[in-house]
């Protein structure tokens, strides 16, 4: 009989290879303060599926800056805070977009400073997509659905567990 065991193990480089292989495509074309965003803190305990403006499967992460604000829901958020919402394509089997938003002092007084982006999945699996200005469409497309948002400092956050569940 012979052993399985290597082909087992170049099975397993194989896979681990193609995943990283895959996180690192996913991450070309993004901007810097969002790179490497599936290594921050992840906010909802399972894959949200809560009908929303992004009514795909998502996950939401967000940066060091935010993530005690976000998990002791203690604001406004600190200059800095990034969020990522990894929204998924409809088979749920790649990243498809990543709608973010960042705290940038003064950039939008109104809206609590936060700037929002779209990177988009190209064809060629990389990502397109860039920080909005306060004047563009997209900005006030996404700021007045976050204005619903106010008393969380324009972060939806339904989609976590409450403070007193993981009592």
């Amino acid at each position: 009989m012979r052993n399985s065991r290597p082909i087992h193990l170049v099975l397993l480089v194989a896979a681990v290879a193609a995943s990283l292989t895959a996180v690192v495509a996913a991450q070309q074309g993004v901007s810097d303060d969002v790179d490497g965003y599936f290594s921050w803190t992840r906010l909802n305990p399972q894959r949200n599926f809560i009908e929303s403006a992004h009514p795909a499967p998502k996950d939401v992460y967000v940066n060091d800056a935010g993530a005690q604000n976000a998990l002791d829901r203690e604001f406004p958020f600190a200059q800095g805070t990034v969020f990522v919402k990894e929204v998924m394509d409809d088979d749920g089997l790649q990243v498809a977009m990543l709608p973010s938003m960042r705290k940038v002092a003064d950039f939008d007084p109104d809206g609590n400073d936060w700037q929002y982006a779209m990177f988009e999945r190209q064809d060629d699996g990389s990502f397109s997509g860039e920080w909005v200005d306060v004047d563009s469409d997209m900005h006030a497309m996404c700021s007045s659905c976050h204005a619903n948002a106010a008393d969380t400092d324009y972060a939806f956050l339904t989609y976590m567990l409450s403070p007193d569940a993981a009592d």
